[in-house]
């Protein structure tokens, strides 16, 4: 994935897909946080999209994100070559 693709909030995988109804994830610019999309296992449409963290810097080859569990601070960084587009197949 480019960071343009990133930037304009196309959905991605982290690596490659697992398995029908895997999360896809995509950045929210307004909000400057990754969102994650829980799909069916059925027929991978969406069924709820919420907050996954926040991603507070940007680089040239990736991010940094962190978010909160149970009290604690959990700190990612990802490379955008390391990010897999979804490609949405017809049923």
């Amino acid at each position: 994935m480019t960071k343009e693709q990133f930037l304009s909030g196309t959905q991605f995988y982290v690596g490659k897909k697992g398995y029908n109804g895997a999360s896809t994830y995509s950045y929210n610019q307004s909000a400057e946080c990754i969102m994650r999309q829980s799909r069916s296992s059925v027929d991978e449409r969406i069924v709820m999209d919420e907050y996954e963290c926040n991603v507070p810097k940007i680089t040239k080859t990736g991010f940094i994100g962190f978010t909160f569990v149970m009290g604690k601070k959990v700190n990612i960084k990802y490379k955008f070559e390391d990010l897999v587009e979804f490609i949405e197949e017809g049923i």
